[in-house]
């Protein structure tokens, strides 16, 4: 009897200062991207091109699969090459809830790694990674509100 793998995949979840309005411009747009993760491109509608620059030659492009603003986006096809060469299509999915007090909750899902005996450290290595890319979106969030503030 051939063993079932376990599908790989990350989700985390992170409080931020800002309406929904503001999260979203910052997680679904180019410029939002680009101000607090890295270079990116987003052609605002469900299909669009998304692109974005890791820098030392990591360009990579998708699709847009998913645009409902200011609570859903989502991008698919986006291609992930592992240390070892190994690559996959990974999808991402951020979704944006309104709490109380003028704070959201970001939740970001990653998937399309494959199984966890072939992804597993890889997987681990980019989920500390986004931890770190949230608690920048954090930050960054906060320092807006502050100047929006003065």
């Amino acid at each position: 009897m051939a063993q079932r793998r376990t599908p790989r995949f990350i989700d985390l979840e992170i409080e931020v200062d800002g309406s929904p309005e503001e999260v979203w411009s910052t997680i679904a747009t180019g410029p939002g991207i680009t101000a607090w993760l890295q270079p990116t491109d987003v052609e605002e509608r469900e299909g669009g091109r998304f692109a974005f620059d890791m820098g030392a030659g990591m360009n990579e492009s998708g699709k847009v699969t998913a645009w409902d603003p200011p609570r859903r986006f989502a991008t698919g096809g986006v291609e992930w090459r592992a240390a070892d060469g190994r690559t996959a299509k990974l999808a991402t999915e951020w979704v944006i809830r309104a709490r109380s007090g003028g704070t959201c909750i970001v939740r970001m899902v990653m998937s399309g790694f494959g199984s966890a005996d072939t992804w597993g450290d890889e997987v681990d290595q980019l989920t500390e990674g986004m931890r770190i890319a949230l608690a920048d979106l954090k930050s960054h969030l906060a320092g807006a509100m502050a100047r929006r503030h003065r």
